[in-house]
């Protein structure tokens, strides 16, 4: 595709000479590293750096043209220089133009398939896995990008060490890989950050479903309010989406959820007004009411799996699946919904929570023949900490313990420091307060932080601190007893940790998977 096309595909008219229109684009970036000959480069003002000031290096690269946002005279007084012989295009949101010019490149891959948006604080990935569970049962060929990786008809693709949502190349190069591929259906899950830094701006929504939302990364959004908004705009995307032949827009709300609710409520009308011409189903579900679309109904808990009756706008159906907790009942309600308003049947939806038997990082056990319960969880928010907490009470023996492991990120949000070591003063019996993500910031003084709020709660001997990660799951597996559950939350399915500026390898899984193997072997050798 030549420059002039893209452009016009994009929406961004310009004028310029007849050889620059010519001119082929093969990539659209905004990180002046990836730019090789034949590149279009994005400048986008970021949070440290200014991608203007970049110009003159990726010019050198071989560049074919820039977009950004300041003018030339305002790039003239920050002494940028811009050959003449290059085309520069002014727009006035450059994160939105990048993801709009990947998609133009790829032929706006998510026009041809169904593509379904899942959002929320916690539970985003396991209900993005549930509904490719549920397509792959029904024998419909899906992609899934979630913040584990992408997965295309059921082959993994990494995403990289340490993200939410890919930025927007990467997003679309995904979903032209999933078109490609024949894929009916793609699944995105769609954080706060990737929905507010227009990374999927360009991707054509038909469904939109909300998890929960609570206290989490106020730190980038600066108030609850302006969390809540970011995550309003998967749901008002619905309203931009052109029209597919056949395929409905359906908006999936948590009725449960006081974070959501009524906020998206207001949304979904306020948008109905300014585009009466558009037509949004909207499916509500719940587990604590009868009040709604969808909803569960004689829950029980079992230890090797959860049965429940799953009543929605067709009837009622049983449900059996060997995820565990209460806000797991809720993560498949909300996968039920939107696939059940896709057309999918309620066998289908039954075959696909069955043969879900876990997914990385989200209430993982760890075996290696221990008397004990060991656990992976990616809950990383007082609220996900809190429900964790709950559901593995009742996994734990008669006089048994519930030994959790966790941090707080650095140069992230301090406030919910406190308020996670108070979760676990309340309801752990055992507190290790270690690393997770210190970066730049004094880790010993996060934990600190983290130990005033479980004091307010619990004596000093409820508590340890032990900075370094490793140390810290191998003395949560030692302390244990037979019929204890130790837990380690915060890291997940993530492959690193950040020291200073640096991501290092680093697995839960493997850390508690040695430590257990190394108080195995030692149990045995006693013996």
């Amino acid at each position: 595709m030549n420059l002039q096309e893209l452009l016009h595909a994009a929406g961004i008219q310009t004028k310029m000479g007849t050889a620059q229109a010519a001119t082929p684009v093969s990539a659209v970036v905004a990180d002046s590293r990836a730019v090789t000959p034949g590149t279009l480069f994005v400048a986008i003002p970021g949070l440290r750096v200014d991608g203007h000031r970049f110009i003159p290096a990726v010019v050198d690269a071989g560049a074919v043209a820039v977009v950004g946002t300041h003018s030339p005279t305002e790039l003239e007084a920050m002494e940028i220089p811009l050959p003449s012989s290059l085309p520069y295009i002014q727009v006035a949101d450059s994160r939105e133009t990048l993801a709009h010019l990947n998609a133009a490149l790829h032929n706006f891959p998510s026009r041809a398939m169904q593509v379904i948006g899942v959002t929320g604080t916690d539970g985003k990935t396991t209900t993005c896995t549930l509904i490719e569970s549920i397509l792959q049962a029904a024998q419909r060929s899906v992609g899934v990008i979630t913040t584990i990786g992408a997965r295309i008809n059921g082959a993994e693709q990494d995403t990289g060490f340490h993200v939410t949502t890919p930025d927007a190349p990467a997003v679309q190069h995904y979903l032209a890989q999933m078109r490609d591929a024949r894929c009916r259906y793609a699944v995105v899950e769609s954080t706060s950050h990737g929905l507010d830094q227009r990374r999927v701006a360009a991707v054509a929504y038909d469904v939109a479903a909300v998890t929960n939302i609570t206290h989490e990364h106020l730190d980038y959004h600066g108030s609850y309010a302006a969390y809540r908004a970011a995550k309003a705009l998967l749901f008002r995307s619905l309203f931009q989406t052109p029209p597919k032949e056949g395929v409905p827009r359906v908006a999936v709300l948590n009725a449960d959820d006081e974070g959501s609710y009524a906020e998206l409520q207001r949304v979904l009308a306020e948008e109905a007004v300014a585009a009466p011409e558009s037509c949004v189903q909207i499916h509500s579900y719940s587990v604590q009411t009868k009040d709604v679309d969808l909803y569960a109904d004689n829950i029980a808990y079992h230890s090797d799996a959860t049965r429940f009756d799953l009543h929605w706008w067709g009837g009622v159906f049983p449900v059996e699946t060997r995820l565990i907790g209460e806000f797991n009942v809720a993560n498949i309600l909300c996968a039920a919904a939107a696939t059940l308003a896709l057309g999918i049947s309620p066998q289908d939806v039954q075959s696909g929570v069955a043969a879900l038997a876990g997914v990385l990082g989200r209430m993982q056990r760890m075996d290696r023949g221990q008397d004990f319960l060991a656990i992976v969880d990616f809950a990383h928010s007082p609220v996900s900490l809190e429900r964790a907490l709950k559901t593995l009470r009742p996994l734990v023996a008669p006089g048994g313990r519930l030994i959790a492991i966790f941090g707080s990120a650095g140069l992230r949000d301090r406030a919910k420091r406190r308020l996670m070591g108070q979760v676990s003063g309340r309801l752990a019996d055992t507190t290790i307060i270690t690393a997770e993500d210190p970066r730049t910031e004094d880790l010993n003084a996060i934990n600190r932080e983290i130990a005033a709020g479980v004091e307010e709660y619990a004596p000093s001997t409820a508590y340890r601190i032990v900075p370094d990660r490793s140390e810290a799951i191998w003395q949560g597996i030692a302390l244990a007893r037979a019929g204890d559950v130790v837990a380690s939350f915060g890291k997940g399915h993530e492959r690193s940790m950040c020291f200073g500026e640096t991501e290092y390898p680093w697995s839960d899984q493997a850390a508690m998977l040695e430590a257990l193997e190394k108080r195995m072997g030692k149990v045995i050798g006693d013996r």
